[in-house]
């Protein structure tokens, strides 16, 4: 992206990983209560550092050329699309999304492909910025 002035660079929000970081907790407490203590921290423990580490590895980036997702740690994924390529944004909100303030972004391009952003901090800005260089090259 040599060339390209980033514009957003958000990591996705922790609510994307809710189902692994209520199983952390669960294996926690259930270590710290019953007999196989060394297991359930073990294991519990285990899935934090995965869930942060994911998280420090994901990106969510608006250039003013295009909007690219980067995800996983040891499979990672990398998908972008130019921005004049984009021609519909979606954005939505779960009931737990908006307690917490993140929200989807949804890219399609003309070829229906698409790339779904989940967990997004202030994702309104975020469509706002992506509109915003839509109509620049309109």
């Amino acid at each position: 992206m040599q060339g390209e002035s980033v514009l957003e660079n958000r990591r996705p929000g922790w609510s994307l990983w809710w189902k692994q970081i209520t199983a952390a907790v669960v294996f926690l407490l259930g270590g710290l209560a019953g007999d196989a203590a060394a297991g359930g921290l073990l294991i519990g423990g285990g899935t934090f550092a995965y869930v942060v580490i994911s998280r420090m590895q994901s990106r969510y980036v608006v250039t003013d050329e295009r909007v690219k997702a980067k995800v996983g740690i040891l499979n990672k994924v990398s998908r972008e699309y130019r921005i004049n390529d984009v021609q519909s944004l979606t954005e939505g909100q779960s009931i737990f999304e908006r307690i917490l303030g993140h929200g989807s972004i949804t890219f399609r391009t003309a070829s229906n492909d698409e790339i779904t952003w989940h967990g997004v901090p202030e994702h309104k800005d975020v469509a706002k910025t992506v509109r915003r260089m839509q109509r620049q090259y309109e």
